[in-house]
């Protein structure tokens, strides 16, 4: 039997199938104020949101967000409370993902998913030259947020890592099983440019009931990248491999805000990551009520926004939750 014959044996047997290969999003981007693009390496579009504050501006947010963005609106709570503090809250979509074009799930050339943050870093310096730039950067947007701070030393006013994905353990419905290691092995020797595995498959077996109704809406929103090949991930796990040691390259201000409820995250990841940053400014922030996922950052809204704020410089105005 050939070699695309066993793997074809072994996935039938483990019930798994590849997925259908995309090369743009399946949903229209919206028009609303503030949205518009950037062009990227090789003339792909890249979907940004600047959302410009009524507020005198005081500081520009950087939502750092990974592959697997999706069509709802990121942390409205905190959205709204920076708005009104004078924040200007951006993020750009990176290729193949959310409203971007390129191919989804999959990348020959990893460089180029970096290369977007750098040219949308560039756009937001050359639109607020001399505003502050702080990044935030949550679950797998932690380590990127980290890449780009490493990559443009002394461009950054601070950095906000929210369940920074650097080590992880197994989590109920949160993490691969013996199963799909298996399939994962078979798939980097045979087929690793298939977009293939799916790292949400279970999403109704997580514990937490705010990371379950996250990931099964997730599951539901078609925008979102369900499916990525092995050599993505592996070039993915390289960023979240080197977040200690962006880490140590660093003198910027950080805060470090933690899900108590989060079973996907090891805690010792998050201990090597802020012993190893060279910042003396530096603060870990518990969220009782957060797990993994956006309640980790909703439900400290206002502490994260003050922090965002104290390092912002003179002339800010308080920021509420709500925006009063």
């Amino acid at each position: 039997m050939t070699r695309p014959g066993v793997l074809a044996l072994a996935l039938s047997l483990l019930g798994c199938a590849p997925a259908l290969r995309l090369s743009a999003p399946p949903l229209p981007p919206p028009h609303d104020a503030g949205t518009g693009w950037i062009e990227g390496a090789e003339h792909v579009r890249l979907f940004t949101s600047t959302r410009i504050p009524t507020a005198p501006v005081r500081g520009v947010v950087w939502l750092v967000v990974g592959p697997e963005v999706g069509s709802a609106p990121l942390y409205p709570r905190l959205t709204t409370a920076l708005g009104a503090g004078g924040f200007v809250v951006a993020t750009v979509h990176p290729r193949g993902a959310g409203y971007s074009s390129g191919d989804r799930g999959d990348i020959e050339d990893y460089a180029l998913v970096l290369s977007d943050y750098a040219r949308f870093h560039q756009h937001l310096r050359s639109r607020f030259p001399e505003t502050p730039l702080f990044l935030l950067g949550h679950s797998a947007g932690g380590p990127l947020a980290l890449e780009v701070a490493a990559r443009a030393p002394g461009g950054i006013r601070g950095l906000v890592l929210v369940n920074p994905a650097y080590k992880l353990i197994y989590a109920e419905g949160m993490g691969p099983s013996t199963c799909d290691y298996v399939v994962y092995a078979l798939r980097y020797l045979f087929t690793p440019d298939e977009p293939a595995v799916d790292m949400n498959s279970r999403a109704e077996a997580v514990r937490f009931a705010p990371d379950r109704a996250e990931a099964l809406a997730m599951q539901a929103d078609p925008l979102v990248v369900r499916h990525f090949s092995m050599r993505y991930l592996f070039a993915q796990k390289g960023i979240m491999d080197a977040a200690a040691r962006n880490a140590a390259q660093l003198d910027t201000p950080l805060l470090l805000v933690e899900g108590r409820h989060d079973a996907l995250v090891d805690p010792k990841g998050n201990d090597e990551i802020f012993s190893a940053s060279r910042s003396r400014d530096r603060q870990r922030l518990s969220a009782p009520e957060g797990g993994h996922g956006s309640s980790a950052v909703e439900t400290q809204v206002e502490a994260i926004a003050g922090w965002l704020q104290a390092h912002a410089g003179e002339g800010s105005t308080p920021i509420h939750p709500e925006g009063r």
